[in-house]
């Protein structure tokens, strides 16, 4: 009984090792890319900065002084504003789902909805460039009313770790492909390498977003929550239908 018992315990020992040096090999990432916008209806060409810092339970996107979390674990969204100290949340399996509406009307719109957001469709070319210093192959993402070249390297130190991340956030936002395609890990299960570089078709202009520099490091979860002494104000995200199904 007492070798049992010792195996046991053994048995346990080794299961326990083994999930934490399979957790402590997916490394946090940062990475920062530049975001150039040309040609969009109403606004001038731009630059500007993109700072990305990714956990396997959390993402956080800087630009332009407005920050956004993904917790992967809640589901829950926030878009956060520094200089206001307030900030918004957002259930991520609802968004971009209209209200169940029993009547035909309402069937309709929901069906509509369904067509538009649709299923991602993501292409493997053979053409391939080098982009940022990184050996890229051109992959065609279409989905959501939206055309997108992606260029996607497996040199890039981090992509295996982008790709474990992914596998946990693929199935969660596999229900809502609107919240799949705003995040890149969402996407890992159909992109063979680390996106060095997008080129987004947006109406009639253009969205292209290059890879400047990427690192493996621990990141602190206060990064990821939002700080005490913000104020909660109401989600001003774009509403596809209102209440009544109109």
């Amino acid at each position: 009984m007492k070798k049992v018992g010792l195996m046991l315990k053994f048995l346990l020992f080794s299961v326990i090792l083994g999930l934490m040096i399979s957790s402590a090999a997916v490394a946090d990432l940062y990475w920062e890319s530049d975001q150039e916008t040309k040609g969009m209806p109403g606004r001038p060409d731009e630059t500007k900065v993109i700072k990305t810092y990714l956990t396997s339970y959390a993402s956080r996107t800087e630009r332009e002084g407005q920050i956004t979390i993904m917790n992967f674990d809640t589901k829950i969204m926030y878009h956060i504003n520094p200089q206001a100290k307030t900030y918004q949340q957002i259930n991520m399996a609802e968004m971009g789902k209209p209200p169940e509406i029993k009547d035909e009307k309402g069937q309709m719109q929901q069906q509509m909805m369904k067509n538009m957001m649709g299923n991602i469709q993501v292409t493997p070319t053979q053409e391939t460039r080098q982009i940022a210093g990184y050996n890229c192959q051109k992959y065609l993402v279409s989905g959501m009313m939206m055309n997108s070249d992606y260029w996607l390297s497996k040199d890039v130190k981090g992509y295996e770790e982008l790709k474990e991340i992914g596998k946990k956030v693929t199935t969660i936002f596999d229900e809502n492909p609107m919240m799949k395609q705003m995040n890149i890990a969402g996407m890992m299960g159909q992109l063979d390498g680390f996106p060095v570089q997008m080129v987004m078709n947006i109406m009639k202009g253009t969205s292209t977003t290059t890879l400047k520099k990427i690192e493996k490091k621990s990141l602190d979860k206060s990064l990821f929550s939002v700080p005490e002494g913000y104020t909660q104000t109401q989600s001003k995200m774009p509403m596809m239908f209102n209440q009544n199904g109109k």
